[in-house]
């Protein structure tokens, strides 16, 4: 056991564990320590354990740590992360990670490009994907790259889920008349 990342550095490197689990407020930068390790090596698997906090979790996610419990989980949810991180340390685990994805669709608004909220009213209107190349001129892997990017942008996996999602952010402003 360490208090803190230099403490932890020659320890982990000795003892080369299956797993390291960080505290959030172990002395030093915990998340920066675990983000290296795993950059240095692909095992250990690494655990970040803190608060219940939406941005550590997913800049945990975005580091390429293990899994991020928070400090008030039940002992058998923290010795499932560790056993997860220890059996597949790239592979991602929370267990808010779901309705953390949830929240952050809902507290954000996508900002999209002139081309991308084109693309979008005619994924609204329903056009395949040969129907909006065809629309905008472009090729249809060029139609797809947008996609991707808007399912990106928006925090979706689909076309049902992007129109939704839109909606619930109010990308698509009100329908122009029809005469």
């Amino acid at each position: 056991m360490a208090g803190t990342v230099a403490e932890a550095r020659p320890l982990i490197d000795q003892v080369r564990p299956a797993a390291v689990l960080l505290d959030r407020h172990l002395g030093g930068d915990a998340l920066a320590y675990g983000a290296a390790l795993r950059h240095r090596d692909p095992h250990p698997g690494v655990v970040l354990i803190g608060g219940h906090d939406d941005d550590l979790l997913f800049r945990a996610l975005d580091a390429g740590l293990s899994a991020y419990v928070p400090w008030d989980a039940k002992p058998a949810t923290i010795l499932a992360a560790v056993r997860h991180a220890a059996a597949a340390p790239s592979s991602f685990t929370a267990p808010d990670l779901a309705a953390a994805m949830a929240r952050r669709r809902q507290g954000r608004v996508a900002t999209l490009s002139p081309r991308e909220r084109e693309v979008l009213l005619l994924l609204r209107d329903g056009l395949t994907a040969p129907g909006i190349a065809t629309a905008l001129r472009v090729s249809d892997s060029t139609v797809k790259t947008y996609l991707a990017r808007l399912y990106d942008k928006l925090g979706v996996h689909g076309r049902g889920q992007a129109v939704v999602a839109a909606a619930e952010q109010g990308l698509f402003g009100p329908r122009p008349a029809t005469g």
